[in-house]
Formats: structure tokens, sequence, C-alpha cells
């Protein structure tokens, strides 16, 4: 079990402004999203110090956050199209 707190490194870095957002696709990559929010350009030193210290390039801590994310986030509904008649 990692010591990793992926749930903790989410709230820190969305509370200086950097929204991430995750996309697992149909062969089963996931990719990670970073957002930057407009608090983000004042906290951008803290933001990156942050992730250099707990992600750095440690592939896995990426598919943990990657993985918190997907968990957070509510499954949304498949778009249906309805079809409508226009009058003229």
């Amino acid at each position: 079990m990692s010591d990793f707190d992926a749930e903790g490194f989410v709230a820190a870095v969305e509370r200086l402004g950097l929204l991430l957002t995750a996309v697992r696709f149909p062969d089963g990559n996931v990719r990670l999203y970073r957002w930057r929010m407009p608090d983000a350009i004042i906290h951008a030193q803290k933001i990156e110090a942050l992730w250099a210290a707990q992600i750095g390039e440690n592939s896995d801590r990426v598919r943990e956050v990657a993985a918190h994310i997907l968990r957070r986030t509510p499954k949304r509904p498949p778009r249906t199209v309805t079809r409508t008649s226009i009058q003229t």
C-alpha cells in the first residue's frame, strides 16, 4: 500500500487553483488533465513545488490521482438525441 494520499493531494492543489480532471479511454488508458484557474497564477510556484515533491515523474502516482478523480466524478447519463418536428 502506498503512503501517497491522492485525495489529500487533489484537495491541496485544487485549493491553490489547479483543477484536475481525468478521462478513461476505451483501450483502458487514463489521461490526467490539469486546468489552471485564475488563482493558479498567484500560486504557480506552490503548485509546481507540490507537484514535484509528491508526483514528480512517478507514473504510478499519476495513475492513483487519476483513479481518485474518476471515482469522485459522478457518472453522467449518456446523451440522447431527441427528434423534434419543426412546423413551418
